[in-house]
């Protein structure tokens, strides 16, 4: 795990024990971008209105998705098990994070991802790790990812199949999780990316989230 470019929020990089003291605006959810839905549309993700009523947290943030949609199945012809509840700009990133998980599943894999197994998107809570700080689920602005099911069936769990980057990736599924995760925070797909490598609270799953900082937990 590498920790670069790291937390420009007050008091994340405190929590993490790096020393950055940059400003940070409150957190809050992202803005709907221009058009959103109907790139959406274009791209043939086949979607579903969510709307969901804001709520304010105990910390005082508004939990809300701003063009609240549920995709059933993405631009890349994967299928989210369950559908994934998600705002409408971190859709977009969905869109980019098919792509790469298709360009490396057939490098590695040798055939194209059908679905996708997760946790969960939208949750109005704070970080389970930091406790004082808000997370990004609470704006359908995260993912958390717990396998990727192929075309005939094999799965890749990332519980069981994740390899540490300092350990050699001794299968192919181990390299395909260890390439995608690599691709997406390096692309700028997902601004935050942690893995089992990251903490406990990880262990089986992916959290890629579209926060206003960075955080490679790869």
């Amino acid at each position: 795990m590498t920790l670069s470019g790291i937390a420009r929020v007050v008091g994340l990089s405190v929590a993490l024990g790096v020393q950055d003291h940059a400003e940070a605006a409150p957190a809050a959810a992202p803005a709907t971008p221009e058009g959103c839905l109907d790139t959406l549309r274009e791209q043939g993700v086949q979607l579903r209105p969510w709307p969901l009523r804001p709520v304010p947290s105990r910390s005082g943030v508004v939990c809300e998705a701003p063009g609240g949609l549920a995709i059933e199945r993405g631009a890349e012809r994967i299928r989210y098990l369950p559908p994934a509840r998600v705002n409408c700009a971190f859709a977009l990133r969905l869109s980019r994070f098919e792509k790469i998980v298709q360009e490396e599943a057939r490098s590695i894999m040798r055939g194209p991802v059908r679905s996708v197994e997760q946790l969960g998107t939208y949750n109005c809570r704070n970080m389970a790790a930091y406790p004082d700080l808000v997370s990004e689920h609470s704006f359908a602005n995260a993912i958390d990812i717990s396998a990727f099911v192929f075309q005939g069936g094999r799965r890749v769990s990332v519980e069981r199949d994740w390899v540490r980057a300092e350990r050699p990736a001794g299968s192919s599924a181990a390299l395909f999780l260890r390439r995608v995760t690599r691709r997406l925070f390096d692309e700028h797909v997902f601004s935050v990316v942690l893995t089992p490598s990251f903490d406990r609270h990880h262990r089986n799953h992916l959290h890629l989230d579209g926060a206003a900082y960075t955080l490679d937990g790869t």
